[in-house]
């Protein structure tokens, strides 16, 4: 029996020791080689020499040659014809005698070695091509493997995988990697096959996203093949190899599986018949794949793609390995969840720029409050923090994907991530360890987690006086603005160079000191999720415990937010009990009219009064933090509707007051109840409940805090754009929304490549009319560069996204109350609009919408959480409210009665009275 690199037959061992080994085996054949050398459990295999199968394809080699020559492989037709001519010339060859009883001694060791007979033994027989699989040149099913080969039939199923060396895809790959005139040195490994259970392939890196620390395992029942050639269903796990945590898998369902055919050679897919919902791999043998595919990619210096398969006994066997040769760009993942809120539909080019910037300062500041060491806030400087927004055609999304890597950067931060994700309502990608660490790696974790939760703890007695902080550096920049912009302060103070540096000065002092905010919500967000998981272990179930948790945030005291609204609500109370007021409010007149009348001497008070409440909460408006939304003191007239809503619908500010309080303390009286037996949880509890809502409270007070410093950044680029127009550079002052912030400074210092503005403004403006008929899904995944994805025709959704027919719909309730109305369906706001105890149904929502709640008897929205403002102002004002209802914008018309309940998240559609 031949044993050395010349003999036609080629052992595992033999392989194992020779330095070329690809050279005489072929790649495939010295990886298997390599990993049954380091200990791996692989299937008994050899391998075919390149010799000995070059003698096999000699009597066909001229005829090979000649087929080839001249060759043209963008021809499909001479593809097909070249390579069925070489395939009937090679499958037919014979094997020369030594080598066919070489193969007769390997059939006999390899069924040995399988515990079983040649007479039952099945093999598998591939392909072994020098270059095949390496780091360059995978030739990935570019060359045929056949299955289930009998030992008879071991030599027609060699004659087949050297025949598809010169295949049409073979030739074609060939030629595009430019190896088509590089001579074919191919072997032919010949394998026994398992009776796969489970198979599948595991990169030791991501290989769409080419992230080294992330291993993918994808997995399907019966044997690898259908997972390779996507023919049957595969489960999908993702692990973070350095923390040996399985951070996302998709389980689904699988109908059938690749099994060996029973007539022959080859395989079947088998119809399962009842599918198997379970996951095809435990949790333990995921983390083994992720671990084994980590070792061999350290092992042999390159990410590894790695072919495996678990026995019945629950085994692990790898079936072969090969370097990752492309690893794809990295994934970007952007979600407007929350965000959308905020800035709802198209946001202006402006408006973006400054929020990018804001959002850069900000989390720079927040990292440096949670703990990020100098190291780690300048390692994230470049690629982290400047890219926390993204935009899509108009829309503003989070870049979800470098939100975890903020908690995920500081060690021990990751226990937050699960109250930050229900609090936004996210979907769940972050999954923590299923076991915890152990020895030195568990002290390290619980030292993390002990530093962060000292630094929190730093942070939560030093949060009252940032907040002071924060409003007394609010009201300085006010000043200086109001002092900057008055028509006596000399132009240089307010020049475009003055108006530039004001701005600088607002980014680097003012909007870092935003940074308590974030702060201050994620205290809101953890405390607020501890009350939740509180009430449940208490015993109640998810819905009643998410039910009693919103009730006990009705009704608090010093909520900032609900300010404008009492001070619009006095507003109407005056006009109530003036008889003159109530005539001009219920007459016929617009809206301008009646501001107009109200400059008449009787309504001097009056007028004064709504002046004085324009000056107080004249930002808090209508998609209020978007810059290109006029302030209220630009179209005073526009308090005149929504007092006419607050006259229509009888609104009282003590009556809300009574209500919310009412629900509160019944509230408190369930819980009373609920932790009477338990002095120590009780206590625990309200501590909980208290600095909740102490944070939420806070929460809504800086948003008012942010509409007011938005307010000054839109009087700048009020003055801004004036500037620019009288320059010449805009046609209208207004065009300036349309520049981005970063275009404007160069613009007023000489580093603009492109000073043509109008010509920039002209293309933005077509831009979005052209995107603002267009319907985009909530979340994006780009891979590569963010803008191809993001241009993607496909991405668009049809504008019927709903499910039609749904009767019920579900969403998160968020402030209890059942009201049976007809819908408003507002698309857009629109402060004009007259709400008379409609159930406004919107998209989504921002903190300028809490003036039409008011008027509305409840309010649904596509999107939102427990703790969006839409949330905390709806349960603040006793405003019905489910947010989160999946396509309602599209279900339901103006008119259509809905019967919302607050309490269970349910909106019921009713008759239709549709005008």
């Amino acid at each position: 029996m031949t044993s050395t690199t010349t003999g036609a037959i080629l052992r595992a061992e033999t392989l194992a020791k020779d330095p070329a080994a690809e050279a005489h085996g072929g790649a495939k054949a010295a990886n298997l080689a390599r990993l049954h050398a380091a200990g791996h459990r692989v299937p008994p295999f050899a391998a075919l020499s390149t010799d000995a199968c070059a003698r096999v394809l000699a009597p066909a080699a001229d005829a090979v040659a000649e087929l080839l020559a001249g060759l043209d492989p963008d021809d499909p037709t001479a593809l097909r014809t070249v390579s069925t001519r070489i395939r009937a010339l090679v499958e037919g060859l014979p094997l020369p005698g030594d080598v066919a009883a070489e193969l007769d001694a390997m059939i006999a060791e390899l069924s040995t070695a399988a515990s079983s007979t040649a007479r039952d033994v099945r093999f598998a027989v591939r392909s072994s091509v020098r270059g095949e699989d390496s780091a360059t040149d995978s030739f990935a099913g570019q060359l045929d493997t056949v299955l289930n080969v009998s030992a008879t039939d071991l030599p027609v199923a060699i004659g087949t995988v050297l025949a598809s060396a010169w295949s049409e895809r073979a030739l074609f790959y060939r030629a595009r990697r430019g190896l088509d005139s590089a001579p074919i040195a191919c072997a032919v490994v010949v394998q026994v096959l398992l009776d796969s259970a489970v198979s599948g392939v595991v990169f030791s890196c991501n290989p769409q996203t080419g992230d080294p620390s992330e291993a993918v395992v994808a997995a399907a029942l019966g044997l690898g093949e259908g997972v390779v050639a996507g023919t049957v269903d595969c489960d999908t796990y993702f692990v973070d190899r350095g923390t040996r945590v399985i951070t996302s898998r998709v389980v689904v369902d699988k109908h059938s599986r690749v099994t060996p055919s029973r007539g022959g050679a080859g395989t079947t897919v088998e119809d399962l018949g009842t599918p198997v919902t379970a996951a095809s791999l435990s949790d333990p043998q995921i983390l083994e794949l992720a671990d084994t595919a980590g070792e061999l990619a350290d092992r042999f210096g390159t990410p590894q793609d790695i072919e495996f398969a678990y026995t019945p006994d629950g085994r692990l066997h790898l079936l072969q390995a090969r370097p990752v040769t492309v690893t794809g760009a990295r994934e970007t993942v952007f979600d407007n969840v929350n965000v959308a809120e905020s800035y709802p539909g198209l946001s202006s080019p402006l408006t973006f720029s400054i929020l990018r910037a804001a959002y850069e300062q900000v989390f720079r500041a927040c990292h440096r409050d949670f703990g990020a060491t100098a190291r780690i806030v300048e390692r994230n400087a470049a690629d982290l923090y400047p890219y926390l927004v993204g935009t899509a055609r108009g829309r503003i999304y989070y870049n979800i994907s470098n939100w975890y890597r903020l908690f995920l950067e500081i060690p021990g931060m990751d226990f937050a991530i699960e109250g930050w994700e229900a609090a936004l309502n996210i979907e769940n990608r972050y999954r923590r360890p299923d076991a915890p660490a152990r020895g030195i790696a568990q002290v390290r974790a619980i030292a993390s987690r002990l530093r962060v939760v000292a630094i929190i703890l730093r942070g939560w007695l030093r949060l009252p006086r940032r907040l002071r902080a924060f409003f007394t550096e609010l009201a300085a920049a006010t000043a200086d603005l109001e002092r900057r912009l008055n028509a006596e302060t000399p132009e240089r103070e307010r020049d475009a160079e003055a108006l530039l540096a004001w701005t600088e000065r607002f980014f680097a002092e003012l909007v870092p000191a935003y940074s308590v905010q974030i702060f201050n919500d994620f205290l809101a967000q953890q405390m607020f999720h501890v009350v939740g998981l509180q009430l449940g272990r208490a015993g109640l179930a998810e819905d009643a415990a998410l039910t009693l948790r919103n009730e006990l945030f009705c009704g608090e005291d010093g909520v900032d937010s609900v300010d404008p609204v009492r001070s619009a609500l006095a507003l109407t109370a005056r006009v109530r009990t003036d008889p003159a007021l109530r005539a001009l409010f219920d007459g016929p007149a617009t809206a301008r009219e009646v501001w107009a009348a109200l400059s008449d001497d009787r309504f001097a008070d009056f007028r004064a009064a709504c002046l004085r409440h324009i000056a107080e909460f004249g930002d808090r408006t209508v998609d209020e933090l978007k810059l290109e939304t006029d302030p209220l003191g630009e179209h005073p007239e526009r308090l005149v509707p929504m007092l006419r809503n607050y006259l229509r619908g009888g609104q009282n500010a003590d009556d809300m007051v009574a209500r919310e309080q009412a629900i509160r303390r019944a509230a408190e009286g369930t819980a009373a109840r609920l932790f009477a037996r338990n002095p120590v949880q009780r206590i625990a509890f309200r501590l909980a409940l208290r600095l909740a809502r102490e944070h939420v409270k806070q929460r809504e007070n800086m948003r008012l805090g942010r509409s007011r410093s938005f307010g000054l950044v839109k009087r700048v680029f009020r003055e801004y754009g004036r500037q620019l127009h009288m320059a010449g550079l805009l046609d209208d002052p207004r065009d300036v929304f349309w520049l981005t912030y970063e275009e404007i400074a160069a613009l007023t210092r000489g580093t603009a490549v492109d000073t043509d503005a109008a010509r920039t403004v002209a293309l933005r403006k077509a831009d979005h009319d052209r995107w603002r008929t267009q319907r985009l899904p909530s979340r994006i995944t780009t891979t590569g560069i963010a803008a191809a994805g993001i241009a993607d025709p496909g991405l668009e959704e049809p504008g019927e996204g709903a499910v039609a027919g749904a009767r019920v719909l579900h969403g998160i309730g968020c402030a209890p109350g059942r009201v049976e109305a007809p819908a408003l369906v507002l698309r857009t706001p629109d402060p004009d609009v007259a709400i008379d105890g409609q159930v406004l149904v919107a998209s989504t929502t921002d903190p300028g919408w809490v003036f039409l709640m008011v008027a509305a008897g409840g309010l649904v929205s596509e999107r939102g959480s427990l703790l969006s403002h839409t949330a905390i102002i709806g349960r603040e004002l006793g405003i019905p409210t489910v947010v989160g209802v999946p396509g309602i914008t599209h279900l339901v018309g103006n008119g259509d009665v809905l019967v919302l309940d607050g309490r269970a998240g349910t909106v019921t559609l009713g008759q239709e009275q549709r005008s």
